[in-house]
């Protein structure tokens, strides 16, 4: 999220990618345009604030399943 807070310093639109996390959770890029891809409705998701390094479902949908229209 490093990344995407400088951008937001520098007042930039972002794209972010969202997996077993959530924007909601309040680590969101402030005070600038952003656009979250994300699968939304998924029953397991959120399972984390910060992210874990597997999937603790073992399938990793959050991630594999989000589908980029960036139009």
């Amino acid at each position: 999220t490093g990344q995407m807070h400088i951008a937001a310093a520098f007042r930039k639109e972002i794209i972010s990618v969202w997996g077993n996390t959530v924007p909601e959770f309040g680590m969101y890029p402030f005070r600038t345009e952003f656009r979250a891809l994300e699968v939304e409705g998924l029953g397991c998701r959120p399972c984390s604030k910060i992210g874990y390094e597997k999937c603790p479902q073992g399938h990793f949908r959050c991630m594999r399943d989000i589908r980029i229209d960036l139009e």
